[in-house]
């Protein structure tokens, strides 16, 4: 980044800048998107912007998915989801503050799936057409592919099945697509991946346009909103099937990059983290320890995300606590005691300007 500006100024300038220009600086170099993942630059741009981050939690009752609550991350206040329907289930979230939630509307002894768009710092709700067929839904992303004029898609991963094709057996999930620009959805061409090899249970990513989700057999599928096509590849961990003390994985993002947050068997409860480099290589690139003699507690905690570039975020039974990894031993900076064991989060980060959802 060639610029006569010390990084002290250009962090004061990011700092007063909208989400909107925050995004788009990120894509104007390698080392300026590196900067505005830093954990001093974040707090400080929250303060000065209204800026509210932190991770939607919901759980199970009754056998329904129910938002809970929101865990903010240090620095930022707190957001107020009572507005929402009481049967409210998150499905994604963005980083541009858009949310999909479902709901069940009880009706004449049976029931009917509704699917909303939401931004929930302004309270704005706009329903969207069901899509056709009764599918079991697995997996939901939601991609904004411009602010200026909003368009999103919203992808929706159904039903896995077995498909025989010359003399080879697959696992398919049927995919649909919401798109903004049309509302409507359509379907698109099965995905299949390898006789057995199943979506997992973590939240997908979202980068640049792709979601990335995890598989069984520790590859990575990518599907691409703008090319609406999809892709295998491998991740760091080998896999092996007979190898039954098998890697706690999470897909993260680290520094704006793809990332995977890992932890081996054996390892003393200590995470590595890959980063996908520009090359499409994966590159260890940290190592989280704990103190020597770390209270026992600590063992029952589990790596959900990375915030920013130094500080992951870990549940513990019923709270959520927020680390500054690079700090020798991990340093506790924040945590969030929740009213019950978290089953799912959800990044969120968000202004508080309204946004025209059509």
């Amino acid at each position: 980044m060639d610029s006569e500006l010390s990084n002290e100024m250009i962090m004061e300038i990011i700092s007063r800048s909208s989400l909107k220009t925050l995004d788009i600086m990120r894509c104007a170099s390698n080392e300026l998107n590196a900067l505005t993942y830093e954990s001093y630059l974040l707090d400080l741009y929250k303060k000065r912007n209204e800026i509210i981050s932190g991770f939607l939690i919901q759980n199970v009752k009754s056998g329904w998915l129910y938002i809970q609550e929101f865990a903010p991350s240090p620095e930022s206040r707190s957001l107020d989801l009572g507005f929402l329907p009481y049967n409210a289930r998150i499905l994604a979230t963005s980083e541009q503050g858009i949310i999909v939630f479902q709901n069940r509307d009880y009706a004449d002894f049976s029931f009917k799936d509704l699917y909303h768009v939401c931004k929930p710092t302004t309270k704005q709700v706009l329903a969207l057409p069901n899509p056709e067929g009764r599918y079991t839904p697995r997996k939901f992303a939601i991609v904004v592919m411009s602010l200026k004029s909003l368009h999103y898609k919203i992808i929706r991963f159904c039903d896995h099945h077995v498909l025989k094709r010359w003399g080879e057996f697959y696992t398919t999930y049927r995919c649909d697509i919401f798109d903004s620009t049309t509302w409507e959805w359509r379907s698109l061409n099965q995905v299949n991946l390898p006789y057995g090899v199943f979506l997992t249970n973590p939240q997908p990513i979202t980068k640049s346009g792709s979601i990335y989700m995890l598989l069984t057999n520790n590859d990575i599928l990518k599907f691409d909103a703008y090319s609406e096509r999809w892709k295998v590849f491998s991740s760091p961990i080998p896999y092996d099937q007979f190898d039954t003390s098998m890697p706690l994985m999470e897909l993260v993002k680290y520094g704006g990059r793809l990332g995977l947050a890992c932890k081996l068997p054996n390892s003393n409860g200590r995470w590595e983290i890959w980063v996908l480099t520009m090359g499409q290589m994966w590159e260890k690139i940290y190592v989280c320890k704990k103190k020597e003699g770390v209270a026992a507690e600590r063992e029952w905690e589990s790596l959900m995300a990375l915030y920013d570039s130094d500080t992951s975020v870990m549940a513990n039974r019923d709270t959520i606590l927020f680390y500054r990894f690079k700090q020798e031993g991990d340093t506790m900076i924040s945590k969030v005691v929740l009213n019950d064991i978290p089953y799912q989060i959800f990044t969120f980060r968000s202004d508080f300007e309204p946004i025209d959802l059509v």
